[in-house]
């Protein structure tokens, strides 16, 4: 099976470099016209449900990937939220970030990577050839940064706003086959 893990579209807190973490903030117009353009390019790909993160940004995201692709059925997964960031959760992310302190309270990455695995391993339990699911930059780098051994994810790799991240999902496990590729990438990758 394949799973199509894909980042939510912009919000304003994006577009000021302001971290989310569980704040519920919506998707801008801008993010609504990336979630369009990300169901364009997935149109086609055999996805037959959509599992979205509860809060509302990738939720939006998802139900606009699902109607774009076929209107096939929207989950909400609990696992797909994003991390918990703590202190850190609200501030400009220049003015706080200092890879030798970490943010009061925040989600332990490992914690985020294994429950991130939960909800894949749930998609890739479906009997379908390809489904998609929609969570966050921290919470989809925690689980790149798991499943690379640490190659890429968590404090590497910068992740643009509704990327596909492309992964293979069997008996045998999760497979990163390709990650963070925007829409455009996408599309010139795996459908040409």
């Amino acid at each position: 099976m394949i799973i199509y893990l894909i980042r939510h579209g912009e919000t304003d807190w994006n577009a000021q470099r302001r971290i989310q973490g569980r704040e519920d903030i919506p998707l801008n117009a801008a993010g609504r016209a990336q979630a369009s353009r990300c169901g364009a390019a997935l149109r086609g790909c055999g996805i037959g449900a959509v599992a979205v993160s509860p809060l509302q940004r990738a939720a939006e995201t998802g139900r606009i990937i699902a109607e774009a692709v076929g209107g096939v059925p929207v989950c909400t997964d609990e696992d797909l939220v994003e991390r918990d960031f703590g202190s850190w959760s609200g501030k400009v992310f220049a003015d706080i970030y200092n890879p030798d302190t970490p943010a009061v309270g925040a989600e332990p990455l490992e914690e985020v990577g294994l429950r991130m695995l939960a909800a894949l391993g749930r998609c890739a339990e479906k009997r379908m050839d390809s489904a998609a699911a929609v969570s966050h930059g921290g919470a989809i780098n925690a689980v790149l940064y798991r499943l690379s051994g640490g190659a890429f994810g968590s404090g590497i790799t910068r992740l643009k706003n509704t990327c596909i991240s492309v992964l293979s999902g069997d008996a045998g496990g999760i497979r990163v086959l390709a990650y963070n590729l925007s829409p455009e990438e996408f599309e010139a990758q795996y459908k040409n």
